[in-house]
């Protein structure tokens, strides 16, 4: 089997509620889709991520870089040749880890399907049926930051509530307080700062949270390995990498200089399934944990796959919910779970239709 072509196609789908972060706030998800063709009839699908402000690659980027750099490397390979075809990747563009991420899925996937088993079969096989869930609470008053995580809870008891911080250290606290009230010990926080905050911020700021309590984890509140390793020196509450770790030695070097308990994997920012493989053992070595970024349509069935085959997924994750979706059958959480699908490869499928409804640019190289 070789691959015979590579489509790539932006897509941009609503959002079902406003997402504000410490970077920009936005009512729209935009993917590139990446379509592997073989010459037997099979084709592997993969999605990466857009997010310029934390990846450093816009949407236009990314498939102008799969089809210029990234496709003559893959085009008439065997997709079954993982590790061999990443670093032909890394060869050709180094370090563009979401333009990556979309063609390392994307074989995955073709793998999958060749071989007719799940992907987490061939990363393991299960440890556990899926996913853990937690509840996200959006950026807003803190009166309305109350009611919803309120809402969140008489919904579905989740263990975990997540919500940003980062920006005014005063009103992040004011915020922080009004949701801990609300959770009333039924639930912890995690504080996703983004790293929103300098050192000589974040630590009054999370000792203030620390003392109200319900403090689960501090998500990336700072930029540097050093002032993360500091925050965790001086606080209680686990720090949560997130944009500290794109490739594997930077996992390394978090768990070197103790950093972080808990990691966030974001497929897209690693390039790809096969480099969090990697990050996953190290943690796992270092018995840390990581969570999984979920997001939406392939990168959830992706997520999924993931933490049902990695020990080392103990920390829950928020689902993003979008107006829409681009496969066939919604992927969707069960109650507090994300179910790892069944089918071969990913286990979802595209609908041709959705995709061309919500695409801003499509292109094919052959």
């Amino acid at each position: 089997m070789r691959i015979v072509g590579v489509r790539t196609t932006v897509v941009s789908l609503p959002r079902a509620e406003t997402l504000t972060t410490s970077y920009s706030s936005g009512d729209t998800a935009t993917t590139v889709l990446v379509e592997l063709e073989t010459d037997e009839g099979l084709t592997g699908i993969g999605q990466t991520a857009v997010a310029l402000r934390s990846y450093g690659e816009t949407a236009e980027g990314i498939a102008a870089n799969i089809h210029t750099h990234l496709a003559p490397a893959v085009v008439g390979e065997s997709p079954f040749d993982l590790e061999r075809l990443n670093r032909k990747l890394q060869a050709a563009l180094p370090d563009h880890w979401s333009s990556h991420a979309g063609i390392d899925l994307a074989l995955w996937d073709l793998k999958g399907k060749a071989l007719n088993v799940p992907v987490y079969q061939l990363l393991g096989g299960k440890v556990r049926p899926g996913l853990a869930l937690m509840g996200f609470v959006h950026h807003d008053t803190p009166e309305r930051m109350a009611e919803e995580a309120e809402q969140v809870l008489e919904e579905q008891a989740f263990p975990v509530l997540k919500m940003k911080i980062g920006f005014d250290i005063q009103q992040d606290v004011e915020r922080y307080r009004a949701v801990a009230e609300a959770v009333a010990g039924r639930a912890v926080i995690q504080a996703d700062g983004n790293t929103g905050y300098s050192l000589h911020q974040a630590l009054p700021a999370l000792s203030k949270m620390e003392a109200i309590g319900g403090l689960g984890t501090a998500e990336q509140p700072v930029k540097r390995l050093a002032e993360m390793s500091e925050l965790a020196r001086r606080l209680n509450t686990p720090i949560m990498a997130d944009e500290a770790i794109y490739a594997p030695a930077d996992a390394i070097e978090v768990v070197r200089r103790k950093a972080a308990t808990v990691a966030l994997m974001k497929i897209s920012k690693h390039g790809g399934l096969l480099n969090v493989v990697k990050i996953a053992a190290i943690f796992e070595a270092a018995g840390l944990t990581l969570s999984i970024a979920i997001y939406f349509d392939l990168l959830a069935a992706v997520a999924a796959h993931a933490a049902a085959a990695f020990p080392c997924v103990r920390w829950p994750s928020p689902f993003t919910y979008l107006q829409d979706t681009l496969l066939t059958e919604s992927f969707e959480p069960e109650g507090l779970e994300l179910r790892v699908p069944e089918g071969p490869g990913f286990g979802v499928a595209l609908d041709p239709a959705k995709v061309e409804a919500y695409s801003v640019h499509a292109a094919t190289y052959r």
